[in-house]
């Protein structure tokens, strides 16, 4: 299996309601929050998913995009 990867940011305000969504979502992708200094107010995140999961990965992040501030970094 080739896992893909995408990097993305949100505001850390948001953040929560983006980590909590992913996890609704069980079985759809993993992710990790990538280091952050003190004092920033966004949180970098990396998802991690099957070739077969990317067209639900990038449909669930153009839904959470319509809701709130979120950049793809790469990917």
């Amino acid at each position: 299996m080739n896992a893909r990867k995408i990097q993305i940011r949100t505001k850390k305000s948001d953040s929560a309601y983006v980590y909590h969504t992913l996890e609704a979502n069980e079985g759809l992708t993993s992710y990790k929050t990538l280091g952050h200094r003190e004092g920033e107010q966004h949180r970098d995140m990396e998802l991690i998913f099957t070739p077969d999961a990317e067209e639900d990965v990038r449909a669930l992040l153009a839904e959470l995009q319509k809701m709130m501030w979120l950049e793809i970094l790469s990917g």
